[in-house]
């Protein structure tokens, strides 16, 4: 080989690495650790608060029963899908309706992008999985979170769900969660 097809090969490496770099940077997993790096996900300056009536849709049976409820967020879509999720999360005011999530699983973050795709990360200190459960209880765990976001924020079309920073394949292996899911309203119970 000669030293000038050397060079360009070399330039050339040397071109991927640094787009490499730039592409990993710019998709924010060079954030702090313990950082969200979620798409969309950019901090601002506090926006003005005000009471949103929102329906979340929490366990109940074999499917997801409704509850109205009044979050406190900014008019801001992410901070309307931060404010359904954190309710979620806090669990059910009525009766005969169960927590998605187990006590403990916390918000890493929220991001929204131009095409409608919510991102929510689910965090549980030391826990590397999510519960485990058969496949009633993935689903009604999954779409809550689901149909609660796309249902109350116009702008958010689908959700992706992330664990503890990371796209899962499933959460409890019976449900395909490695892409964006889409709204479920049949599982809602009338």
């Amino acid at each position: 080989m000669s030293r000038i097809v050397a060079k360009v090969v070399i330039g050339l490496a040397l071109l991927l690495v640094v787009a490499g770099l730039a592409w990993w940077l710019l998709q924010g997993q060079g954030s702090r650790p313990g950082q969200a790096s979620v798409p969309g996900e950019v901090a601002g300056p506090a926006a003005e608060q005000v009471r949103i009536p929102v329906d979340l849709y929490f366990p109940a049976g074999d499917g997801l029963r409704g509850e109205r409820r009044e979050i406190q967020a900014s008019r801001a879509p992410k901070d309307r899908i931060r404010g359904v999720v954190l309710a979620l999360l806090a669990g059910p005011q009525s009766a005969g309706l169960a927590r998605p999530l187990p006590q403990g699983v916390e918000l890493g973050g929220v991001g929204l992008t131009a095409d409608g795709t919510a991102y929510v990360d689910l965090r549980w200190a030391d826990h590397d999985e999510p519960p485990s459960g058969g496949s009633t209880a993935e689903t009604q765990m999954v779409y809550s979170v689901v149909n609660s976001v796309t249902q109350n924020v116009p702008q958010a079309t689908r959700v992706t769900l992330l664990w503890n920073g990371t796209q899962r394949l499933t959460f409890s292996g019976h449900l395909d969660t490695s892409r964006p899911l889409l709204p479920d309203p049949a599982l809602i119970l009338r």
